[in-house]
């Protein structure tokens, strides 16, 4: 298998490495590498002690395997976890919680698409659920408010909504498993909105934002990956919200460098010796003077409470 590799960042789920190929599972499920539609099937010719691609220092990711997999799949992740790695682990609505060691999140797509969605009261309390925003399937009004309802009623701490990426391909597999009904809507349609679904799940008393997963060490490392998650975070609704482009970029950037950077940036900021730093703009220093204290920032909590107000879409009411 090959480990392949993208910057993390809240939309991808924090997901840096994910193997390919791998052997997915034949439920509908979204990719959180790619956001388009899992890919079922896939050969695996290895036992997880074949891997050898070193020890690895931010989110990797496993994707849902047929239940002949699964055991396999633990194996692999029990390995990545000792080694230090933070492992994201997804998987479909009545499996098996898994170590508390690994972040587990459950994807809801195939319920939500198959219009079954009693199976989401099979997510355990204490749960983060992904819920696949696919026009025409997964996003209606009702359907949504009445699968919030499921999840905080069973117990779900985190419902985030990612709006798929899908290849004529993927909309041609959703409509075989799921039915023509949302055909024209989904070829046709306008894209779901993230921001009213976000909206829709702080109403419900759950968190639309997924937290970083971080590595169990060296504390420099995880210092700086959980500020740069929290700068990462600030870019990507600064520029959902619509704000000055460049200054979300900027955000983006200091993100970039605070996870490429050999110091501890937290220790530095408590010391006061951010200003050696000549790349770091001011924004982005005064975020991780407060991130080292407060883990979390003034800037994010402003952009979370204006995210999560409520807006009017275009030709209706809000969720």
């Amino acid at each position: 298998m090959n480990l392949v590799e993208l910057r993390p960042d809240l939309g991808h789920c924090w997901v840096r490495y994910a193997l390919r190929p791998w052997p997915g599972s034949s439920d509908l499920w979204l990719d959180l590498f790619s956001r388009g539609l899992g890919q079922a099937g896939a050969r695996r010719e290895h036992s997880p002690e074949a891997f050898d691609f070193g020890p690895l220092d931010d989110v990797i990711y496993l994707s849902p395997v047929p239940d002949s997999e699964s055991g396999f799949r633990r194996a692999l992740a029990e390995r990545l976890v000792a080694e230090g790695a933070p492992v994201l682990l997804q998987s479909i609505p009545g499996s098996d919680a898994e170590s508390s060691k690994v972040t587990q999140v459950f994807d809801v797509l195939h319920p939500l698409a198959t219009g079954q969605l009693s199976e989401l009261d099979l997510v355990p309390s204490g749960a983060a659920v992904i819920w696949p925003l696919i026009r025409g399937y997964t996003d209606d009004r009702e359907q949504i408010e009445a699968g919030l309802q499921r999840l905080a009623g069973a117990g779900a701490t985190h419902v985030q909504g990612v709006v798929a990426d899908l290849s004529p391909a993927d909309r041609r597999r959703v409509v075989e498993v799921a039915g023509e009904e949302g055909f024209e809507e989904l070829f046709h349609g306008s894209t779901p909105s993230e921001r009213q679904f976000a909206i829709a799940v702080h109403r419900s008393g759950m968190n639309p934002f997924l937290p970083r997963p971080l590595p169990t060490a060296p504390s420099r490392l995880v210092n700086n990956r959980r500020v740069a998650g929290i700068l990462a975070s600030i870019g990507e609704l600064w520029l959902r919200l619509e704000r000055t482009e460049s200054r979300g970029q900027a955000f983006y950037r200091a993100a970039r460098w605070v996870d490429d950077d050999n110091h501890d940036l937290v220790a530095m900021a408590r010391e006061g010796n951010l200003g050696v730093l000549t790349w770091l703009d001011k924004e982005s220093r005064q975020v991780i003077h407060e991130s080292a204290t407060r883990h979390t920032a003034e800037l994010w909590e402003e952009l979370q409470r204006e995210y999560l107000e409520s807006v009017i879409p275009a030709g209706g009411a809000d969720l």
